[in-house]
C-alpha cells in the first residue's frame, strides 16, 4: 500500500514537473518572439556595452557617480562610433542612389552603347549571347531592382533610427544598472553561480572576439583595397578603401559593390590592364580575405576551430540577420560551455558511484 502511494506521489510530481516546463518554455518563447523586432537593437547595445566595459570602469572610478558616468559613456559611444556609422550609411546611401539614377536615366546605357560602337567585333558577339535581353533591357531590370531595394532601405530608414535610439537606452541602463543586470541573470538561471560566471564570461570573450575580428578583418581589407586603388590611380582612393572596410563588415553587401563598380569603368574607358588586376585582385584577395581570416582570427582568440567559428557565423546571418553576426558565435560558445558542465557533472556522478555502470 505504501509503495502504491510513492508511485502515486512521484507520478504527480513528474507531471507537474513536466507542466511547469512545458509552461516555462511556452512563455520564454513569447517573450522571445516579443523581443525580436528589437533584436539588433538589444545585440547592438550589450555589444557596445562589452567592448566599453573597460572605459566605462575607468570612467565611474574617477566620476564617483553611477549615473553621470553612465550618461557621459553613452554620449561618447554616440559621438565616436553611432554618428560616424550614419555618416558612413549615408555616403554609401548617395553612392548606391546615383548609380541607380545612372541606370535609370540611361547615362551608363549610353556609355556601354558608345564603347560597343568602337569595337563592332565585340558588340557582334554580345547580340549573339545574349538572345534572351538586349542591353536596354537589362539596364531597366537592374535600375528596377535597384531602386525598388533602395526605396525599401530608405522607407526603413525610420525604423533604423527607432533601433538606434533603442539601443542607446539600453545601452544606458547597462552602463548605470550591469551590477544589478549581472545579479538578476545570477538568480535567474537555475545553474550554480561558478557555472553561471563561466557562461557570463564566455559571453564577454565572445563578444570582444567577435566584434575585433570583425572590424580588425574589414579594416585589412579596406587598406589593402586603398592600396591597390592607389597603385591603379583611382582618385579618393582613402575614402574607397574606407567603404570597402564598411561593407565589408555589411552581410548582404560585400567589398565588391565598391570594386567592382571601378573595375568596370576602368574598361569602359579602356583601361584593359587595370581592370584585369583589379577583377583579379579583387575577387581572389579583397573579397575572399574575411573568408580566410576572420576564422583564424577568431577562432584562436575563442580556442575554437576556425571551420566552428565559420558555421556559427554563417548560420547566425542566416537566422537572425545581421545580429547573427555576434548571436551566431555567441550562442555556439554558450552550448560549448553548457556542454562541458554536463560533461563535467556526469564525470564527477561516476567518480562518486564506480559501482554503477
Amino acid at each position: 500500500m505504501g509503495t502504491e502511494i510513492e508511485r502515486a506521489s512521484t507520478a504527480r510530481f513528474t507531471w507537474r514537473s513536466i507542466t511547469l516546463f512545458l509552461l516555462t518554455i511556452g512563455v520564454l518563447a513569447l517573450c522571445l518572439l516579443m523581443l525580436r523586432p528589437f533584436l539588433p537593437a538589444i545585440v547592438g547595445a550589450i555589444v557596445l556595452a562589452t567592448v566599453t566595459n573597460r572605459s566605462h570602469d575607468w570612467l565611474l572610478e574617477k566620476i564617483k557617480n553611477t549615473t553621470s558616468a553612465a550618461s557621459i559613456a553613452t554620449f561618447s559611444v554616440t559621438l565616436s562610433i553611432i554618428l560616424p556609422c550614419l555618416f558612413l550609411a549615408q555616403v554609401i546611401g548617395q553612392y548606391a542612389m546615383s548609380a541607380a539614377n545612372m541606370l535609370q536615366d540611361g547615362t551608363l546605357q549610353r556609355g556601354v552603347s558608345e564603347f560597343l560602337d568602337r569595337y563592332p567585333q565585340l558588340a557582334s558577339s554580345l547580340r549573339h549571347s545574349s538572345e534572351l535581353f538586349t542591353l536596354s533591357q537589362a539596364a531597366e531590370k537592374v535600375a528596377e531592382f535597384l531602386t525598388t531595394n533602395l526605396v525599401a532601405v530608405l522607407g526603413n530608414s525610420v525604423a533604423a533610427l527607432t533601433q538606434t535610439v533603442i539601443m542607446l537606452f539600453f545601452l544606458f541602463f547597462l552602463y548605470s544598472d550591469k551590477r544589478f543586470a549581472l545579479q538578476f541573470l545570477d538568480e535567474l538561471l537555475p545553474l550554480p553561480r561558478s557555472d553561471t560566471q563561466r557562461i557570463v564570461v564566455r559571453i564577454d570573450e565572445t563578444i570582444r572576439a567577435t566584434f575585433l575580428g570583425n572590424f580588425v578583418v574589414a579594416a585589412i581589407q579596406g587598406l589593402f583595397a586603398g592600396v591597390v586603388f592607389l597603385v591603379l590611380g583611382v582618385t579618393d582612393a582613402a575614402i574607397l578603401g574606407v567603404l570597402v572596410a564598411v561593407t565589408a563588415i555589411i552581410p548582404y553587401l560585400g567589398a565588391y559593390v565598391v570594386w567592382l563598380p571601378i573595375a568596370i569603368y576602368f574598361g569602359m574607358t579602356e583601361h584593359w590592364i587595370k581592370m584585369a588586376i583589379l577583377l583579379a585582385v579583387g575577387t581572389l584577395v579583397i573579397s575572399a580575405l574575411d573568408n580566410f581570416l576572420y576564422p583564424v582570427f577568431v577562432g584562436a582568440q575563442l580556442r575554437q576551430h576556425p571551420i566552428s567559428v565559420l558555421l556559427s557565423l554563417l548560420g547566425g546571418i542566416w537566422l537572425f540577420g545581421v545580429s547573427g553576426l555576434i548571436l551566431g558565435p555567441v550562442l555556439f560558445s554558450v552550448a560549448e560551455t553548457l556542454l562541458k558542465i554536463w560533461n563535467r557533472r556526469e564525470g564527477k556522478a561516476t567518480l562518486a558511484n564506480p559501482g554503477k555502470s
